[in-house]
């Protein structure tokens, strides 16, 4: 079980407890307070199970299948009040340790990649645009079709070599914006091992890092 996660494994025919009053029978989600953390809850048509989840902001999610009644919802988050404080607040700590770690980050992330962008670019013969440090959640980096290219601030967890990758295969957007065969001539060209670097970087998540 997740830390800042609880779920109610039951069918979701057997949740469905007290009927909805007919006022609320197209209401899909729900807001209160309960001990001064705000709960929604909100019905989802793919949820199979009562789910209860903390988040770093200091409030609750409660999704629950489309059958099951807010009702049942809130009896089995009051089962788990005190779960839900003692995780609320490890979310909060968890949240507050994320940001530091992403400020530290950034402020490393803009002294070196932007440099070591502009070393590859001049040892390669690559021209580009502006360049922009993110903090992005799905991707290492990307280029725009004016060849500004953008560099998740996540990658100065990574080692030298993927850093390298990351950089040379944007630029390499620079020249062919797809990732058609010229694409990969070009990027193993400069960067021979280019392939196997990149099969390794694709079991990397940035949200694990």
């Amino acid at each position: 079980m997740n830390l800042f996660e609880l779920i109610f494994n039951k069918k979701s025919s057997s949740c469905s407890g007290n009927s909805v009053k007919p006022a609320q029978k197209r209401s899909t989600t729900r807001v209160e307070m309960l001990d001064n953390i705000k709960i929604q809850y909100k019905k989802h048509p793919f949820s199979k199970n009562i789910r209860i989840i903390t988040r770093p902001k200091g409030d609750v999610l409660v999704t629950l299948p489309k059958s099951a009644s807010f009702s049942r919802a809130r009896e089995f988050v009051l089962k788990n009040r005190g779960w839900i404080k003692e995780n609320v607040q490890k979310s909060a700590l968890a949240g507050a340790k994320r940001a530091d770690i992403i400020k530290e980050r950034r402020k490393l992330a803009h002294k070196i990649l932007p440099q070591r962008l502009e070393y590859l670019a001049k040892k390669f013969g690559f021209k580009y645009g502006k360049v922009f440090v993110k903090n992005q959640k799905t991707v290492w980096g990307s280029c725009s079709y004016r060849n500004n290219i953008n560099l998740n601030l996540n990658l100065v967890a990574l080692s030298s070599e993927f850093i390298d990758y990351v950089l040379l295969h944007e630029l390499t957007h620079t020249v062919h914006k797809n990732h058609q065969k010229a694409f990969y001539d070009l990027l193993t060209k400069n960067m021979p091992n280019a392939l196997e670097v990149q099969k390794r970087l694709k079991k990397i998540k940035i949200s694990s890092l």
